[in-house]
């Protein structure tokens, strides 16, 4: 597989190959990106994350960080979704969805995106991947439109694949633009490998996990066994909705 960069310069190299097996995306159509969110008690950091096209021939790597303690913390969310309690997954943008964008920039849409994560409350890693269906790009390709709250309606798409992280390795996974989330389907992981994608183990995260650990001890909350009922809940504001991929 070649990156994005590489490819760019083989089309150069052979004149002429950019309009070949190539999607036509209008201009307008943004770049695509990914959001992680996950519940309060159970953070997860997420070590490597890319796309890939196969009919272009193209990886796209995505911007990683390792701010997710920060993004998850439970007072953090809880100002922005007062009946959260800490267990479920919360759904409102920016705020409380940690957002990345691609290292090079495509709105063509992948076929396959690929995570590399840990589940931070017991250090275990998985390798996590969504394969992006037909149905999936028509909706994201498609162009709709919102009222602001300047109150100006415009155009808008949802280009944003938001992965939400369960404490047993499954994944969520809703498509998020124009004030809505269209839940998609949840993924078991296809890989749980002994180390992260750095060759992180188990012990490496003896810290990580303590923090997790004082974060549940603070709040009054149990960890073990994980309270599914609580888990499977998403919580978001009265300016999102949330609907089915149909």
């Amino acid at each position: 597989m070649k990156t994005i960069i590489s490819a760019g310069l083989l089309c150069l190299l052979l004149w002429g190959c950019s309009g070949i097996n190539r999607e036509r995306v209008p201009d307008e159509v943004p770049d695509w990106t990914v959001g992680y969110t996950m519940p309060s008690f159970y953070p997860v950091r997420v070590t490597k994350a890319y796309g890939i096209n196969k009919t272009e021939d193209w990886t796209s790597i995505l911007h990683t960080h390792s701010q997710f303690m920060t993004v998850s913390d439970f007072k953090r969310v809880k100002g922005y979704l007062p009946n959260y309690d800490g267990y479920g997954i919360p759904l409102r943008s920016f705020s409380t969805i940690a957002y990345y964008e691609q290292v090079r920039y495509t709105n063509h849409l992948p076929d396959k995106v690929v995570l590399y994560w840990t589940s931070l409350f017991d250090a275990k890693f998985y390798i996590t991947e969504l394969n992006v269906t037909s149905k999936m790009k028509a909706v994201m390709y498609q162009k709709q439109n919102r009222i602001e709250s300047d109150g100006i309606n415009r155009s808008c798409y949802q280009s944003q694949f938001d992965f939400g992280f369960l404490p047993n390795g499954q994944v969520k996974v809703w498509l998020e633009g124009c004030g809505k989330y269209t839940y998609v389907t949840e993924l078991s992981p296809i890989a749980t490998p002994n180390t992260d994608y750095n060759g992180s183990t188990y012990s490496d995260h003896n810290q990580t996990r303590n923090s997790v650990l004082k974060r549940a001890k603070k709040a009054n909350a149990t960890l073990i066994p994980i309270p599914w009922n609580k888990v499977n809940k998403i919580y978001t504001s009265k300016n999102y909705t949330v609907e089915q991929l149909h």
